[in-house]
């Protein structure tokens, strides 16, 4: 004969005045909590290689303001994983003592306006007079959010960016890698959440099964 843990508490002191029909929602509850909260693998970031292509805009040498507009092909759409064509905006500017720059960049889908990735940009220079004369931008970017497919999305890149000025029809060129972090998952409700409305229920079953107890006739309370 199996041995259940309705045997083992029947055996207890005081079991017979103790029903066990109150443990089938508090086991119910324990397996809906066990199953609420899956072991999550490790987010796996989505290496993009890309190159693209475009010109460059210099606003006021000057002051070493300036932009760029172009495409990239590459970078993977999370959710066909196949590389998708953007269009990349950059707007900059240089420092010409430091020979590094800061700026801002957007990257959206060339076929799907929605689809966004937004960040900021810093690098060097290889030239105080790269806005005249031209020369190689070390690009690191640093992907802060987006939209669409790329929804809740972060990582960074790295690129060589060749600047030609009398260059035509594309005074520039561009090639590197994004590394993209998957989107993050919604968090499943706490276990112990989960256990507060049956444990409630159990509560309200023995206190029901009490109160039945003490109107029955000739039966004792318990110890």
């Amino acid at each position: 004969m199996k041995t259940t843990l309705a045997h083992h508490l029947a055996g207890l002191p005081g079991a017979a005045a103790r029903p066990t029909h109150w443990l089938l929602p508090l086991l119910a509850a324990l397996l809906m909590a066990a199953g609420a909260a899956p072991v999550r693998a490790a987010p796996i970031g989505q290496f993009s290689p890309y190159a693209g292509s475009g010109n460059v805009s210099v606003f006021d040498a000057a002051l070493g303001t300036g932009g760029w507009v172009g495409s990239i092909d590459g970078l993977v759409d999370p959710n066909t994983g196949l590389p998708m064509p953007l269009a990349s905006v950059v707007l900059f500017q240089v420092d010409s003592v430091s020979q590094t720059f800061t700026g801002t960049f957007e990257l959206s889908g060339a076929f799907d306006l929605d689809s966004v990735l937004s960040g900021l940009v810093s690098g060097t220079v290889t030239a105080p007079d790269i806005l005249d004369n031209g020369g190689q931008f070390a690009i690191d970017y640093i992907v802060l959010g987006g939209a669409g497919v790329f929804a809740r999305q972060t990582g960074f890149g790295l690129s060589f960016l060749d600047f030609s000025p009398t260059a035509s029809p594309d005074n520039y060129t561009e090639s590197g890698l994004f590394v993209l972090e998957p989107a993050a998952a919604v968090p499943a409700p706490a276990p112990a959440l989960l256990l507060l409305p049956s444990l409630g229920m159990l509560a309200w079953m023995r206190r029901r099964t009490a109160a039945a107890g003490g109107d029955s006739p000739g039966r004792g309370s318990d110890c």
